[in-house]
């Protein structure tokens, strides 16, 4: 079709062009609704990262906290999020650091401990719009004493049972008292009395003389 038969047609490049919104327009369409639903489900995940790890920030051994700790490298792995990145991989460096065997060091260590996660927990809140600051987010977590108390009660529990199956320590014992028989225990009573009595000669021992003739008879003394 040459451009005279087109004229005589009666079509135009406006024509040509709503003609292409018609076709294009419904599968441009379904393909920004997916890039908007792809972007809201990144953008919900790192939420839920973001939610659980600041919801758990006072209880750092809690399973939930752990997953959302591991999930961050995953979901906030985009350049923009690069700091979120490094305040992450800072985070695990100092995890990975603990003083076993130094009290004084653990202290420190988790003082340290705290403001990192408190610096992660920032830098993932900013990426993702929020307004926190470090102290309200290291300062604000709570946690029963109760969980506390039960969490250090487990601890030591487990570190004792690990010292008794590594033969390092015993199971304390303490007797307090032994079964007894009342029937028994009555007739050590009067064997004792009877005893008692024969050695301050107030009772003699009986003595049977068997003559061999009858068993069981005899001149008894």
């Amino acid at each position: 079709m040459d451009q005279k038969e087109v004229v005589e047609m009666g079509i135009t490049i406006s024509d040509w062009l709503m003609m292409l919104a018609v076709v294009a327009g419904p599968i441009l369409a379904v393909q920004i609704q997916k890039y908007i639903d792809r972007r809201k489900e990144e953008r919900d995940r790192k939420l839920k990262v973001f939610r659980d790890l600041m919801t758990t920030r006072a209880s750092t051994l809690a399973f939930q906290h752990v997953s959302a700790l591991n999930m961050v490298g995953l979901e906030f792995n985009e350049k923009k999020y690069s700091k979120v990145s490094n305040a992450w991989k800072t985070y695990l460096d100092h995890l990975a650091s603990f003083p076993n065997d130094d009290k004084d060091l653990q202290k420190i260590w988790s003082e340290k401990k705290n403001d990192q996660l408190s610096d992660l927990l920032y830098e993932m809140g900013e990426s993702l719009g929020f307004e926190f600051d470090k102290v309200h987010i290291k300062k604000a977590g709570y946690i029963p004493q109760a969980y506390v108390d039960q969490e250090n009660e487990q601890n030591f529990i487990r570190r004792k049972l690990v010292d008794v199956f590594l033969e390092k320590e015993g199971i304390p014992m303490s007797v307090v008292s032994f079964p007894a028989d009342d029937e028994a225990l009555e007739t050590q009573k009067e064997l004792h009395k009877l005893m008692k009595e024969h050695f301050e000669g107030k009772r003699s021992i009986p003595v049977t003389i068997d003559n061999g003739e009858k068993r069981g008879k005899g001149v008894r003394s």
